[in-house]
């Protein structure tokens, strides 16, 4: 696969770009892979490490390069989509250090019109230490400005 920059694939941008690249995507599946450095410093604990529960952000950014890629073979443009819940996150540490190499794995279990559910696991130097079920939306285009406008006020 030809190497393609990871923020052509999502929408985020610094400092909540927290993935380096793509490392595989094969119609269902895909992985991705970040390094715990600088560009994780806005979530560091007191300690200088990366909390483990950022586990669920790695994950759904790894959902929305997927999305990306899927879009890029449509033709279509990266579009936000929404993490809607998790299922049973469970983290085996604490906190991934500075320089942890973190491969980040997602598989569409189901998808149901913009509607999809996703088994992911983070691996560190290739052991599993995170894993939980994601379901997330991706509106059509013009949906995200509906769901995000503001409320009218309602008459009496």
């Amino acid at each position: 696969m030809n190497e393609i920059a990871i923020d052509a694939l999502l929408p985020h941008q610094a400092p909540m770009l927290l993935l380096d690249r793509l490392l595989d995507y094969q119609g269902a599946r895909v992985c991705c892979e970040t390094r715990v450095g600088e560009r994780h410093a806005l979530l560091f604990d007191a300690d200088g490490a990366l909390p483990g529960w950022v586990g669920i952000e790695l994950m759904a950014q790894t959902i929305a390069a997927w999305a990306g890629m899927r879009g890029r073979e449509r033709g279509e443009p990266v579009r936000i989509g929404m993490l809607l819940g998790s299922r049973q996150y469970r983290s085996r540490v604490a906190a991934f250090a500075p320089g942890d190499r973190l491969s980040i794995e997602a598989e569409c279990l189901l998808e149901d019109g913009a509607m999809a559910s996703f088994e992911c696991r983070i691996l560190r130097e290739g052991q599993p230490c995170a894993e939980a079920r994601l379901s997330t939306y991706l509106p059509a285009e013009g949906e995200l400005a509906q769901l995000l406008a503001p409320s009218s006020p309602s008459s009496p």
